[in-house]
Formats: structure tokens, C-alpha cells, sequence
């Protein structure tokens, strides 16, 4: 009997395009732009936004203040999908808290692989943006941004079937002092297998309007924000 193939032996799906929808709830936008230049400048598929109507009902609630994850991704799947094609990878953005069992609170949560007729993301801004999510606000927009960048691209990587390593980029944050702290780069290995699955451009193009998310290139701009933050 064969032994299974090692992850980076086995084929990787890779996105035709990733799309991040936005309702109309979400009011603090200014980290979108930031967000998807530093996803083009890295993915080589094409990302762009979208604006989506969707609401959602009391029965979708897990606690008093967070929904359900799997409840908001179920509604999101169908409401969404008619939207692209099956190698669509659909990220939506939530201003709202989530909650998924045995976790308090979840940032992000991924749906799909590379045989599922779905590929969604669910991220939540209510504890990765500086201010109130819910309301239009302009300060911290690049960390928010590089936080939100950080789970948009390992949820890619284990959308597109990457699952098992959990080092650089990939490993799993359990608050967001560790989400900040954690690189915004993947491991060595993991990149080459995401660059050869067609997933990962082999070398980022830096236009210079957009955050520096490498942890070589980082800004001290960025730092100094983080620590201020920090320190808030």
C-alpha cells in the first residue's frame, strides 16, 4: 500500500480570482485600499471588491453580541452563488463578531478545498480594525489592512488545499497580539509550492502606493503604529 503524498507533492487549486465583498454595515473602508494593492502585488490571480447587500437573522446569533460562523457562511455561499465561477475564491468581510465551538472568538474561518464547489472566507474587522468597525472612521487603516492581509492569504493557502504546515504566515493566531507579531510572509517551502501551483507570484512587484506587508521591507512608519497601538 502507498503512503499518502506529502503535502507539497499534491496538487494545489489555484484561484481564477479572489473577490472581497463588503456590506453596507461595514463603514470603516479606508484599509481596503491598502489591502487589495498588497494582494495584487503578491497573488497572481486578480482581486477586487464588491459590494453586497446581505443581512442576517436573530437565529443566526451564537452568543448575545456574535454570530455563528457557519450559519454566516451557509447565508453567504447562497447568497453569493451565482457570483463568478467555481474557482472564485469569495471572502466576506464583517464588521460583526463571530463565533465558531470551543473558540470564544474567531478573526477568520475557511470553507472549501480543492474538490469543494465553494471557496469563501469569512473575516470579521471587529477585533483586527483600531476603531469601531461599524462606524466611518480614518486612523490605523495599515494595520487594519495588515491584519485582514495576513488572513485573507493563509485562508487562500488552505482554501487551494495547503493544510498541513502552520508555520510563518500560517500559524494559527489565538489574539490579536499574536496575529500582529506572526510574519505576513510564508515559510520557504510553502511559498515555492504556492508559486509553482500558479497561486503566488514568484516576484512581488512593489508599486510603492500600497503597505509594505514583508517582514524584510516592513516600514518603521508601520512599526511605530503598531507600538502606539499597542500601547493604546
Amino acid at each position: 500500500m502507498l503512503d499518502a503524498l506529502p503535502v507539497y507533492a499534491q496538487a494545489l487549486l489555484a484561484p481564477a480570482e479572489v473577490v472581497l465583498y463588503g456590506p453596507p454595515t461595514l463603514k470603516s473602508r479606508d484599509f481596503l485600499e491598502p489591502l487589495i494593492c498588497a494582494l495584487k502585488r503578491v497573488l497572481v490571480a486578480p482581486v477586487k471588491t464588491v459590494a453586497l447587500d446581505i443581512s442576517f437573522s436573530r437565529d443566526m446569533l451564537a452568543t448575545p453580541s456574535q454570530l455563528d460562523v457557519t450559519k454566516v457562511a451557509n447565508h453567504f455561499m447562497q447568497t453569493a452563488a451565482m457570483d463568478g465561477t467555481p474557482l472564485t475564491f469569495k471572502y466576506l468581510l464583517l464588521p460583526y463578531d463571530l463565533k465558531a465551538p470551543s473558540l470564544n472568538y474567531v478573526f477568520a474561518m475557511s470553507y472549501g478545498n480543492q474538490t469543494s464547489p465553494h471557496h469563501v472566507g469569512i473575516i470579521s474587522t471587529a477585533r483586527l480594525d483600531v476603531g469601531n468597525p461599524l462606524r466611518e472612521h480614518h486612523q490605523g487603516a495599515a494595520i487594519t489592512a495588515l491584519r485582514v492581509y495576513k488572513l485573507v492569504l493563509k485562508s487562500i493557502a488552505r482554501v487551494a488545499g495547503l493544510t498541513k504546515p502552520e508555520g510563518c504566515i500560517l500559524a494559527f493566531p489565538r489574539s490579536l497580539a499574536e496575529l500582529d507579531q506572526k510574519p505576513a510572509e510564508f515559510c520557504p517551502q510553502d511559498r515555492e509550492a504556492l508559486v509553482n501551483a500558479g497561486i503566488l507570484k514568484a516576484e512581488e512587484r512593489d508599486s510603492g502606493d500600497c503597505i509594505v506587508v514583508s517582514e524584510r521591507k516592513r516600514s518603521q512608519s508601520l512599526v511605530t503604529a503598531l507600538r502606539s497601538n499597542a500601547r493604546q
